[in-house]
């Protein structure tokens, strides 16, 4: 029997819509990204200046893991720390490194530390990349006074030229897109890590840009201004990290780090 075609379009919508539904019900009863409590308090914890030294020790020894160099010498003494890492440049296994008189509870801590940094990988190379592209100046002020203490700095901004082009530091998804007070004009991306970055007073905003769209590495998002909160400042990028549990955490460390690779790189 031929189906009417009224009928016919009715089945199609219904089915469309049963999909959507499926979908949606599926983004609401994601179980949420369980984040380790000890996971962001270690990495935003090293020093930009530790990770450098190390990027160049794995350069003389390049079979060692740089996560295995940055744990033991962002977890122990620099006298300690020698003894296992002459180890691992005379190709003893980390598995099968001899922990002297190093306590149970150091060896764990060193070893837990070198697991959050295989899958926390900020610090690797090429993985993540710095969001300006040009000259720029920026320090530690997470935390500081705005407002007049009403609430705190949520981010690192990155001081330079209005018009600087910015960029996005990994992949992932637009979710936010165009004004706010603020943050002015702001574009936010969910990355494919799972956290959100958030890149506000910008100048303008890339034209490419779709909220609900994807964004690779180093794809452009927009150029450096004042907008926004910043109208009174000189021009610079406010950039934040937060947490899928809606945790701001401290982008210092990590754009200290991307910064020097990329200018190793000469990016």
């Amino acid at each position: 029997m031929k189906i009417p075609a009224k009928l016919k379009r009715m089945l199609t919508q219904l089915g469309f819509l049963m999909i959507v539904a499926i979908i949606a019900w599926q983004e609401l009863h994601r179980p949420p990204i369980k984040i380790p409590s000890d996971a962001y308090p270690y990495l935003t914890s090293i020093s930009p200046a530790l990770v450098k030294q190390c990027i160049h020790e794995n350069r003389t020894a390049p079979t060692i893991p740089l996560e295995e160099l940055i744990a033991i010498r962002s977890t122990i003494p620099e006298s300690e720390a020698q003894a296992l890492i002459n180890q691992l440049k005379n190709q003893v296994p980390f598995s099968a490194i001899d922990w002297g008189l190093l306590s149970k509870i150091t060896q764990n801590k060193v070893k837990r530390h070198r697991e959050i940094l295989n899958q926390y990988t900020y610090y690797q190379p090429n993985v993540y990349k710095f969001p300006v592209i040009g000259t720029t100046w920026f320090g530690d002020s997470f935390g500081a006074d705005r407002e007049g203490g009403i609430r705190r700095h949520e981010g690192t901004d990155l001081f330079g030229k209005e018009g600087t082009p910015i960029v996005s530091i990994c992949g992932g998804k637009v979710e936010q897109l165009g004004w706010n007070r603020l943050g002015g004009e702001r574009v936010g991306i969910r990355g494919d890590d799972g956290n959100y970055y958030y890149y506000a007073h910008l100048k303008s905003i890339a034209t490419t840009l779709v909220k609900g769209n994807r964004v690779q590495l180093g794809e452009p998002l927009g150029t450096m201004g004042h907008t926004g909160d910043a109208l009174t400042t000189p021009d610079h990028l406010h950039f934040g990290i937060e947490l899928p549990n809606g945790q701001w955490i401290n982008p210092y460390p990590f754009l200290a780090v991307w910064q020097y690779w990329d200018e190793e790189n000469g990016s």
